[in-house]
């Protein structure tokens, strides 16, 4: 190797080596900006239950502060309802149903946090005496102020929110239908699913489980089951919800009896099936080896037939 060439490789190897202490020391500090604000809403949802019209409720939840660096935040109610069957949260309806984020009031809607620190916030939920029967869904978020002392163009703004779930007495109409409960019947990779629909067509929440249990296929044993943690699923009225219960570590071959329960108050829809899970490699090896086969005994049948016709 020449003079030219070593110093060219001594600069490379400057270079890369700069490049790659420039990267980590990025990465590393975006990791640490990133846990500098870590804001937190305990507990995430709230179960109301009825409320009388009239009626003066109160309740609390906590703001926690989980990160390394002190923030403002305020505090607000918002309507909630969903979008899609996926239920992708929307938090600025005016539907009937989320009337209740007006009828909220806090014992305080600013505050700071240092880090590793909390504060116990109160409500009062004041029903007015007209309020209809029926569902009523809202947030309380907690949202981080802006840094004033960061001149910054860009801040980052967090925000977290407490789901609240409750109805007005009244003219309550509650149903649920199942609209499917299915299993596949062959699966290329894994894992093993089952597929729910549900449609409230009520004018209240309703909540429902979905249990499933997997059997091998020559075994009444089970090698999986969500029973003891069942999958517990909140529906919103006038809505329709799509699920996938999964068996995360399902193996990547097999022949399974499958069955998935969807249980909605005292009822229950089951559905049971045999799934065969097998990789398309397989699939292909397995196809090689009939085709292999059948030559093999096409060629020795004619070489049989030429032979007889010798004799």
């Amino acid at each position: 190797m020449t003079k030219r060439q070593n110093i060219f490789v001594e600069i490379f190897s400057i270079l890369f080596f700069s490049i790659s202490l420039l990267l980590f020391s990025s990465n590393q500090t975006f990791a640490a900006e990133r846990q500098k604000i870590f804001l937190q809403v305990s507990p995430s949802t709230q179960q109301l239950g009825g409320l009388q019209p009239g009626e003066t409720r109160e309740g609390s939840f906590k703001v926690q502060n989980v990160g390394s660096g002190a923030f403002d935040f305020k505090v607000y109610a918002s309507a909630y309802e969903v979008k899609s069957e996926n239920y992708d949260p929307v938090f600025n309806s005016e539907k009937d149903a989320t009337k209740i984020a007006s009828w909220f009031t806090f014992s305080q809607t600013t505050g700071h946090l240092e880090s590793d620190t909390e504060v116990t916030i109160n409500y009062t939920i004041k029903v007015p005496a007209d309020a209809p029967g029926g569902g009523q869904y809202g947030a309380i978020m907690v949202e981080t102020e802006k840094d004033k002392n960061d001149k910054g163009n860009i801040q980052a703004i967090s925000r977290v929110g407490m789901l609240i779930y409750s109805h007005v007495n009244g003219e309550i109409n509650r149903c649920t239908k199942i609209l499917e409960n299915k299993l596949p019947t062959f699966l290329f990779n894994p894992p093993i699913f089952g597929e729910t629909r549900i449609e409230n067509c009520g004018n209240i929440d309703a909540e429902l489980k979905i249990h499933i249990k997997v059997f091998p296929f020559f075994s009444s044993e089970e090698v999986y089951s969500n029973e003891e943690k069942p999958t517990n699923m909140n529906t919103l009225p006038d809505t329709k919800r799509y699920h996938k219960e999964l068996w995360a570590n399902s193996p990547a071959i097999g022949i399974f009896n499958v069955e998935q329960t969807i249980q909605y108050g005292s009822e229950t829809k089951t559905e049971r099936k045999l799934v065969i899970v097998c990789p398309i490699w397989l699939i292909v090896l397995i196809t090689l080896f009939i085709i292999s086969v059948i030559f093999w005994l096409v060629a020795r049948n004619r070489e049989n037939k030429t032979k007889s016709h010798r004799i």
